[in-house]
């Protein structure tokens, strides 16, 4: 199967709407690294704590879901040749959801959960159902739907699942309504957000993406489908059997349907890198190849927890979370921006003048052996927290703060230069 070869065409939106939002999402990441640096004594024990369910959301908003945004503003317009539905709400949409997460994140901070924690979520949630209904009636326009398109299609669903939920779960904090334990919901709230919402983006995407940057050509597109429909099931399943005080069969069911489905989809990534003509892997592809195997590592973490009380030794609960976000995600996202950046800015920045004047190429748009040194910091920071969760090491645990921070200001200095380029 062989999609565009291309992540621009006349569909895409002007490339400042996609642009703002990835500015915001890098400052995020780098913001979220510095504050666990200062904060780093109170990042231990059980995982429902002001500053821990704070920082969380500077991940999982700030950072994750504002990237996801801007990729999809552009990726969604290409790989379903569709414009987009309003350029005008997807530049409102940003300024509604910053103020939103600013305000989320003030409230868990100082666990304020009255009325600033639940006008928070509501703003939020305006401005994720903009981002949806933008989307949505994109969609309403495509004539041929492939894989990519599915996912992101069920992404939204569960990118308004989550939303909904979340809203529930602030209002719940300050006015508590829901009659079994908050902590049940609060974890299938992240696991909807987690697996349906980045991983159905990450995986639509990466069937774009990875083939068209390895130059991959003549793979099966079977295994990718069958994980659509197990993990979709699987959660489907979650989704139901939890909203009961006590879970069932049918639940471990799900947990390993998805376990199963997440797997079809990592066979489906190594059938592509098998195919592929460039054989040398760049930064971008490293970041990536290393994200897939964490995401193995943390799928094997999950079942292990669902299936076991290992989530209450070791910090187990607070490895698999910071593995989630800073190993399989984090590591995917800085990968593909090192793929995705220089590419968009060389295009808009140099393409009209290729044959006129001399142009830098793609691989002078950034430093990549700095980029390479980046790389290294991370991968040695999530061993370094890992280690250090393991064994109570809080000066080990701030030590690798320090290095996984000092890896984001890398990664910043990057992406500072491939926009310099754009001038």
């Amino acid at each position: 199967m062989i999609q565009s070869e291309s992540i621009v065409s006349a569909y895409a939106p002007p490339f400042k709407i996609v642009l703002k939002y990835f500015i915001a999402a890098v400052l995020a990441f780098v913001t979220l690294n510095f504050l666990l640096i200062i904060n780093y004594a109170d990042i231990s024990g059980f995982h429902f704590q002001p500053k821990i369910l704070a920082l969380t959301h500077i991940a999982t908003l700030g950072w994750i879901t504002m990237i996801i945004f801007g990729a999809m503003f552009q990726l969604v317009p290409v790989v379903l040749e569709v414009k987009l539905y309003s350029e005008k709400l997807a530049e409102i949409q940003f300024w509604i959801f910053l103020v939103g997460i600013i305000g989320l994140v003030t409230g868990f901070w100082n666990f304020d959960t009255g009325i600033h924690l639940t006008a928070s979520a509501i703003i939020l949630n305006i401005a994720i159902f903009i981002f949806a209904f933008n989307i949505i009636f994109s969609m309403t326009k495509v004539k041929k739907w492939n894989l990519t398109g599915l996912y992101l299609a069920a992404a939204i669903f569960y990118l308004i699942t989550t939303a909904i939920a979340g809203l529930l779960l602030s209002i719940n904090l300050g006015f508590p309504f829901i009659s079994i334990n908050h902590l049940q919901y609060l974890n299938l709230h992240a696991h909807v957000a987690f697996i349906g919402w980045v991983s159905m983006v990450i995986m639509g995407v990466s069937f774009k993406l990875i083939p068209m940057f390895a130059l991959s050509h003549d793979y099966s597109t079977k295994p990718g489908a069958a994980a659509f429909w197990l993990i979709n099931i699987g959660l489907l399943g979650i989704s139901t059997v939890m909203h009961y005080e006590k879970l069932s069969t049918f639940f471990y069911i799900s947990v390993i349907l998805i376990v199963i489905g997440i797997f079809f989809f990592l066979y489906q990534m190594y059938l592509i890198f098998s195919k592929r003509l460039r054989k040398k892997s760049d930064i971008g592809i490293r970041f990536s190849k290393f994200a897939y195997i964490l995401l193995g590592i943390t799928t094997l973490m999950g079942l292990l927890i669902a299936f076991t009380n290992i989530s209450e030794e070791m910090n187990m609960t607070l490895i698999y979370g910071y593995l989630l976000i800073f190993g399989y995600i984090s590591m995917l996202i800085v990968g593909q921006l090192y793929k995705i950046m220089p590419f968009l800015v060389w295009y808009h920045r140099y393409s009209s003048k290729v044959g006129i004047e001399p142009v830098p190429m793609l691989k002078d748009m950034y430093k990549e052996k700095i980029a390479n040194i980046g790389f290294y910091f991370m991968i040695t920071a999530l061993a370094g927290v890992i280690i250090s969760f393991a064994i109570n090491a809080p000066v080990g645990l701030l030590l690798s703060f320090i290095i996984m921070f000092i890896g984001s200001l890398i990664f910043l200095y990057n992406f500072s230069y491939i926009l310099i380029k754009a001038k």
